[in-house]
């Protein structure tokens, strides 16, 4: 990693190559955060990449076998992007721990926050990092900043909460981040503004959070503003919420994802957030269920949005693409609004570090430093 007037000037010139090289339909694709149907580029996952061109890809479960196919399939999906992609994962550890086929099982949230061991945060930042730049990736979509309401509560993040309060996710999360982003992966913070108060699963529908807006503000934003100004440990990155602000958008069913009021009005302008913002998947049933995942993408671009996320299916990351092209050509999207999100994406990018050289032997370490981790979280308890 560089320093900050490196880093200035490598997002500068990502900037500008990527408005100068490509077109219309391309910088659109920038925009997208895709998911691929397989462990392997088969012809449509090529003709798919090669035509849109995507910002960022996403890989899940279906695409993770053993470390050489995910290093051939990077390298594959690299090949095919005029841009330097982001390469992401979700790697929280426990419930959600994508890369559990190659190494040894990552410490869960549950069990950092059961041991209170900050130090012990940060290594599993450095471990995860190193891992997942020896696969090819430079973005992990954690650390989970979510404060539960009620742990019981079946809200899909069972099991992913790092505190009950603001300063017990902070400190976790912060030193998570420093030890990750140390390693030279990028960390992206979720789900902005706060899901620990849900009720429901926003995979399957669209929750509905009533709290007043201080208690929005003072619960579920407050991890972000505090890591938003931390040095070492800053969140470049969130992703945001598919659930309903009745605080921010009234009693209408918003999804935080495609409203204004909070990604621009709040995140932005209140808030002064200049890093990346990226929505929650679009295939979730918290939007299908209500709209089409097209129009949607359209709806959060509009609302703010830097990257629309479409997780695996190919048809619904053309309509989407396809009507983002459609937006900016009749004028819904201008050109600066593109731009703009543009700038934010390669800012981010700047700072991604090059994959790591794959060895036996690396893989091996990593898994003995996972395996002494959770025995001394397991003894911290």
């Amino acid at each position: 990693m560089t320093n900050s007037e490196d880093f200035a000037e490598s997002g500068q010139e990502k900037r500008r190559t990527t408005r100068e090289i490509m077109d219309l339909e391309h910088r659109v694709g920038q925009l997208l955060f895709i998911g691929l149907p397989g462990a392997a580029v088969d012809a449509q996952t090529r003709e798919l990449l090669e035509a849109i061109q995507p910002g960022g890809v996403l890989l899940t479960e279906r695409n993770i076998e053993n470390a050489l196919q995910v290093i051939e399939l990077v390298g594959s999906i690299r090949d095919l992007l005029k841009v330097p992609p982001f390469l992401a994962v979700d790697q929280e550890g426990g419930r959600v721990d994508r890369l559990k086929p190659i190494f040894s099982a990552m410490a869960s949230p549950d069990l950092l926050r059961a041991s209170n061991d900050a130090s012990a945060a940060a290594r599993l930042g450095e471990i995860t990092a190193e891992a997942l730049r020896m696969l090819g990736f430079n973005l992990n979509f954690a650390p989970v900043l979510d404060i539960p309401s009620d742990d019981s509560v079946d809200n899909g993040l069972k099991g992913r909460y790092l505190g009950a309060s603001v300063a017990e996710v902070v400190r976790l999360a912060g030193s998570y981040l420093e030890g990750l982003q140390r390693g030279g992966v990028i960390g992206v913070g979720k789900h902005f503004p706060g899901l620990g108060a849900a009720t429901v699963d926003s995979h399957r529908e669209l929750p509905e959070i009533d709290a007043p807006r201080d208690q929005v503000l003072k619960r579920g934003v407050m991890p972000y503003t505090e890591l938003f100004s931390k040095i070492n440990a800053r969140l470049n990155g969130v992703i945001i919420a598919h659930a309903h602000y009745s605080a921010f958008d009234g009693p209408s069913p918003l999804p935080a994802t495609l409203s204004r009021n909070v990604v621009t009005g709040l995140l932005r302008e209140e808030l002064g957030f200049k890093g990346l913002s990226i929505t929650d998947d679009m295939e979730m049933g918290a939007i299908t269920g209500t709209r089409g995942s097209a129009e949607a993408a359209v709806a959060a671009v509009e609302a703010g949005v830097d990257m629309v996320m479409v997780g695996s299916t190919s048809d619904r990351i053309r309509a989407a693409w396809e009507a983002l092209v459609r937006a900016a050509r009749d004028g819904r999207l201008s050109k600066q609004r593109i731009n703009r999100s543009i700038d934010h994406i390669a800012g981010v990018k700047s700072m991604t570090s090059p994959p790591l050289q794959f060895n036996e032997m690396a893989v091996s370490r990593i898994k003995e430093r996972l395996g002494e981790l959770n025995l001394t979280l397991q003894h911290t308890r």
